[in-house]
């Protein structure tokens, strides 16, 4: 029987590239689309992965795996979740993967053993042997929440995390900062990736210098916010401004700024990323992105119920972001503003 990689050999690409072609052809070029169902026709492959791992037994339970339970924006994710879930007669049951590889695969395994329908996963970090088989079809229903991959052609939601990154930093621009820090996650995460190319590529469209150490990776909570805004505070030429990309990074920055004597806004502008329900009730309240959390966690719900009814679901759905302008955050000091011609 004819395999997927059959197909890419002889036409030439890769296996995601074929998944893709075959499952979600507007997803590559006219083409190459042409080329691989050529291809797929010679050799008698019928892309029917998927189709196979739909069982005629159902649990009516779905596994919602979560990188750290501790976090309020997967919560707010799941309560999106929860809610269609339940309509449709469907029950959750909630993984907390720890960040550690063997209780993640412990979750996924749970399909395996039809205790579960689908797998809804709130990370993208994630062995690929878990999702594909070694024809590199997905071999399970499975939807990613708020992340993504960059090479399965697995359905995804998310937002534009390079846009939504840049909207943050020009608004700091147009009000006269040029010495801008970012506290960012771990760059092997494609999202923190794109929200780092963002903020860098904006400065570099703004001819802004780039600073050495004024981009810091870490966890995202509110220690390493503490931790990172003291060590950006600290340095001889300090940031006017600190973009964060989560929330609770950047209530840490203001606790910290606050114990040095540091008034926000008037001396230091900080931005958040989430606009969780703290936000509002921090001191100075917090300028941050909007995510829509709940909406995120319906809409990869009823990804994966088309996918448990045998429809065609949606690849990739990227929800829209809000910039929430409060209290932390202003034009810096005259002395220290960058004029902007526009």
């Amino acid at each position: 029987m004819a395999t997927v990689k059959d197909v890419a050999k002889l036409a030439g690409v890769s296996t995601a590239t074929v998944s893709r072609a075959l499952t979600n052809p507007e997803m590559v070029s006219p083409i190459t689309r042409l080329k691989v169902e050529k291809a797929a026709s010679d050799v008698g492959y019928s892309p029917n992965g998927l189709a196979r791992s739909l069982r005629k037994s159902e649990s009516k339970t779905i596994v919602v795996v979560l990188p750290n339970i501790d976090s309020t924006f997967f919560s707010d994710v799941v309560h999106g979740i929860e809610a269609l879930a339940h309509k449709n007669g469907y029950k959750l049951l909630i993984g907390d993967a720890g960040n550690e590889s063997s209780r993640l695969r412990s979750y996924f395994d749970l399909f395996d053993s039809k205790q579960v329908d689908g797998v809804l996963s709130l990370s993208s970090d994630v062995p690929e042997s878990m999702i594909v088989n070694s024809a590199g079809e997905v071999k399970l229903p499975i939807v990613i929440a708020g992340e993504y991959f960059s090479d399965i052609p697995v359905p995804t939601v998310h937002i534009d995390n390079h846009y939504s990154a840049k909207k943050g930093v020009e608004y700091l621009i147009m009000m006269g900062h040029y010495k801008i820090a970012c506290i960012t996650g771990k760059r092997s995460n494609p999202v923190y990736n794109a929200r780092v190319n963002g903020h860098t590529e904006t400065m570099t469209k703004w001819k802004l210098p780039s600073t050495e150490g004024y981009i810091l990776e870490c966890d995202l909570s509110y220690i390493a916010g503490y931790n990172l805004g003291k060590q950006l505070l600290s340095l001889d030429n300090k940031p006017s401004a600190i973009v964060c990309h989560s929330d609770e990074a950047a209530i840490g920055v203001l606790k910290i700024a606050r114990e040095m004597g540091i008034p926000v806004p008037s001396e230091l502008s900080v931005i958040g990323f989430d606009n969780l329900a703290l936000s509002e009730y921090c001191v100075p309240e917090l300028t941050t992105i909007h995510q829509p959390r709940q909406l995120i966690g319906e809409t990869s719900m009823k990804l994966l119920l088309d996918i448990l009814s045998g429809k065609k679901p949606n690849p990739e759905m990227t929800l829209p972001t809000q910039l929430i302008v409060r209290e932390s955050s202003c034009p810096p000091p005259i002395d220290q503003r960058l004029q902007v011609d526009l």
